[in-house]
């Protein structure tokens, strides 16, 4: 009765071999049959995305052109905001933090920074 029992380990280990062979191949068989019928078709789906093949002075003035606009769209009357809590004077009432906004100023001095 002791002569089945190597038998039958026999026969599980090689199922287990031939599953974990087929389990191996299956999924680089999909990519490499795609890549081989690309390729026998003369297209490549597997393309790179362009780069984009611009002059980069072009870029810059584009980039320019950009700050510009928005430079042009900000309001040029002064604004004002409160960029944090409230401060308490000596009798204990608050007393609000009012800054002027610079975010006309930082366009206009990276605008000269960058395009003049």
């Amino acid at each position: 009765m002791r002569k089945p029992l190597p038998l039958l380990l026999t026969g599980l280990m090689a199922l287990g071999l031939a599953t974990t062979c087929l389990a191996q191949t299956a999924p680089g068989q999909g990519a490499a049959n795609a890549i081989s019928e690309a390729v026998q078709g003369g297209t490549n789906p597997y393309r790179p995305p362009s780069g984009g093949n611009t002059d980069p002075e072009e870029a810059r003035r584009a980039k320019c052109e950009a700050l510009k606009e928005e430079f042009n769209a900000t309001s040029k009357q002064r604004t004002y905001q409160s960029p944090g809590t409230a401060t308490q004077n000596a009798q204990g009432r608050p007393i609000p933090k009012i800054e002027r906004d610079k975010s006309r100023k930082a366009l206009q001095e990276t605008y000269r920074a960058n395009c003049t």
